[in-house]
């Protein structure tokens, strides 16, 4: 025996008799700590080595054959020539490729509900405005209006949150998540998305977030962006000021007015020293300078959220010394808007020319990131990014935006971000080319323990004995809902097509029919925010449809259909 494997056995207390081989690969059943348990945090960690893999480690190096070991949490061991322990749990990975595991730059992946929302309501306006109206009413900056400056994302996590399983399966295995609620919203924290509270935080705090929200109330300061602006700069020359007095005051205290405690300068004051990022809306021209000269001003170090239209600043961010954060969920014209409208020149030209922007930040050498806005699952967000590899971005640099380029942004590229020894092992294991769409997680990493995702059922052979072609008026039976699906099927039986109803037009994005059974998937938006996969899978008869209708794996309608003028709904 080595002694990296006695010493870890006697570090970790790893039974003696745990020694398997590789004789059936990826058949091979898991040892009973495989499976991730929160619970049993005394367990230590599984090893594992990933054997014959093809492994992009993030680094711009690409081994074709070689093997990555894992052990207590991190990666041991990468390269084409790895020793590996003989307490090891192989896996034969033939034919797959390793990347290092994705990172979603700014989330609410598994934050629970923040309490006390100025001016939620719960979407109705009237109740909204009651809130609003009961909100204290602030009178200048010394109130401290919607300043949440001391709350800690990672206060607020929920490790049973649906979303967390589901971002993690679509191969994000970390995300940088925050506070959404105020003018400065809190303190944002880099997770892994697997374990308790405790066990998913990685780096806390690792950011800061401002927005240029109001303080809520419609009598209460600032009440316009100009006053907005106004206080965060005020902000931060209280947060100077009380600093300068605190450091006099402490080496000479007598005589002096003690200094007043605020909680809302501290983590202000932390920022700034630390070199914290502090992430700033902005998606336009405007804002994007705007957050620029803020930062600037203040002593902050912003980070510019949106960049929808930084494609035609690329040169200037670069000079500015800036980090960006690129909202991969591109702009749609309103699914809701008057077909005959004119849109406005800006408007097409933002819809034109944003999913550039990553290629021309890519030319210019700026740091920069992606990250998912409102593109409501990872399937969704990987589409997003396809979009931007068409539009010229190289796919070296996607990788790098989704892995070890967040990782740099918020400080944590010592730890993740790469497949190379030292790193958590934070692995996501695929069946072909990450950024080809009929590509499937087949694995999953976070912090060591694996999540074995199942393999797709394959799609039916029989090719189709029904003809969907043409429109049909489909009625979720569950919820009074009524659509209409315009089907085009080719010879193959692949379906193509929209899906148009209450919640605007959905475009297909994979179906098809087999004999008299079908599957259509489509992306729909449930609210602001929140888009999900629906997935209708059913029978034909003539021109009646009947089958269920799954909405994100979470909620299940039964449906019927017809095709007009040709049966009975």
């Amino acid at each position: 025996m080595n002694r990296t494997a006695l010493a870890r056995r006697l570090a970790g207390g790893v039974v003696p008799g745990l020694l398997l081989a590789s004789l059936s690969g990826l058949a091979a059943p898991a040892p009973a700590d495989a499976q991730y348990m929160p619970s049993q945090a005394p367990v230590p960690p599984p090893f594992f080595a990933l054997q014959n893999a093809r492994i992009v480690t993030g680094t711009g190096a690409v081994i074709e054959n070689g093997t990555v070991v894992i052990a207590n949490g991190l990666i041991e061991a990468v390269g084409a020539d790895v020793e590996v322990p003989g307490d090891a749990w192989l896996i034969d990975v033939s034919g797959l490729t390793v990347y290092p595991g994705l990172f979603d730059g700014l989330s609410r992946i598994g934050m629970a509900s923040q309490v006390g929302n100025p001016g939620g309501g719960g979407g109705n306006p009237f109740a909204a405005f009651v809130e609003q109206a009961n909100q204290p009413r602030t009178v200048g900056p010394e109130d401290r209006p919607a300043t949440n400056s001391w709350v800690n994302a990672a206060d607020m996590l929920d490790p049973d949150s649906d979303e967390i399983e589901t971002w993690r399966s679509g191969g994000f295995t970390n995300a940088l998540v925050a506070p959404d609620d105020g003018i400065v919203t809190g303190q944002a924290v880099v997770v892994n998305l697997a374990g308790d509270e405790q066990e998913m935080v990685v780096k806390a705090p690792a950011a800061l977030r401002v927005t240029m929200s109001g303080a809520g109330g419609f009598r209460s300061f600032p009440g316009s962006l100009m006053g907005v602006i106004a206080y965060i700069r005020q902000l931060y020359l209280d947060a100077d000021h009380s600093q300068q007095y605190e450091a006099r005051y402490t080496a000479n205290p007598s005589g002096q007015p003690r200094p007043t405690y605020d909680r809302a300068l501290g983590p202000i004051q932390d920022a700034i020293a630390a070199g914290w990022p502090t992430v700033m809306p902005a998606n336009e021209v405007r804002q994007i300078r705007r957050a620029i000269k803020l930062g600037r001003d203040t002593g902050a170090r912003p980070v510019l959220q949106g960049a929808h239209e930084a494609y035609g600043l690329a040169d200037e961010i670069a000079s500015a010394g800036v980090q960006v954060l690129v909202n991969a969920d591109w702009p749609e014209r309103n699914r809701d808007a008057d077909p005959e409208a004119e849109e406005s020149l800006s408007s097409l030209k933002r819809r034109a020319y944003a999913p550039t922007t990553p290629a021309r930040l890519e030319e210019a050498g700026v740091e920069w990131a992606f990250y998912s806005g409102s593109a409501g699952s990872p399937r969704a967000m990987m589409e997003k990014v396809r979009t931007a590899i068409e539009n010229g971005l190289s796919e070296e640099a996607a990788l790098e935006a989704l892995t070890v380029a967040p990782a740099r942004i918020y400080g944590v590229d010592a730890m993740l971000g790469s497949v190379e020894a030292g790193k958590i092992a934070n692995l996501v294991v695929t069946d072909g080319p990450l950024f080809e769409e009929d590509t499937d997680i087949r694995m999953v990493f976070v912090d060591g323990h694996r999540f074995e995702e199942e393999a797709p059922e394959p799609r039916p052979t029989e090719p189709p004995a029904v003809d969907m072609n043409g429109t049909w008026l489909l009625s979720l039976n569950n919820d009074s809902q009524e659509a209409t699906a315009e089907l085009e099927v080719s010879e193959d039986g692949t379906i193509s097509g929209v899906i148009q109803g209450e919640r605007g037009e959905q475009q297909i994005t994979d179906g098809w029919v087999s004999g008299s059974e079908f599957s259509i998937t489509v992306s729909a938006t449930m609210g602001p925010g929140m888009d999900v996969e629906i997935v209708y899978t059913g029978t034909v008869e003539g021109d009646s449809i009947e089958g269920n209708a799954s909405f994100g794996g979470m909620r299940n309608m039964d449906f019927t259909g017809t095709r007009p003028g040709g049966g009975v709904r």
